[in-house]
């Protein structure tokens, strides 16, 4: 007894099209529309949030947002071997950083 190849080209899910199988459909009992293609009723509905946050990456992507006088006063300040580091609020900020991760 023969049995057929696990391989076949037209399993479902690699690819492959059998030609001979006829489209997927789908009945849609409140348009009265039936036998339509499943790829000409297929779509996808984005919220606005997540336009939003499309929009935002996009831009946040061509230049972060920097203040740069004070990054220019904080290099000068830095060459000039006047910045001082505040250990306490240094300190402070890690341990909320670390507390919001929790």
């Amino acid at each position: 007894m023969a049995i057929n190849s696990i391989q076949s080209p037209f399993l479902r899910g690699n690819g492959a099209v059998d030609p001979a199988m006829p489209a997927k459909t789908v009945t849609l009992p409140s348009s009265g529309r039936r036998d339509i293609p499943v790829t000409e009723i297929d779509q996808v509905q984005l919220t606005p949030e997540s336009v939003r946050l499309r929009q935002q990456l996009a831009t946040s992507e061509k230049e972060p947002p920097m203040n740069k006088a004070r990054i220019q006063e904080l290099r000068e300040l830095i060459a000039g071997g006047a910045y001082q580091v505040d250990a306490q609020q240094l300190a402070s900020k890690i341990l909320d950083f670390e507390t919001a991760l929790a």
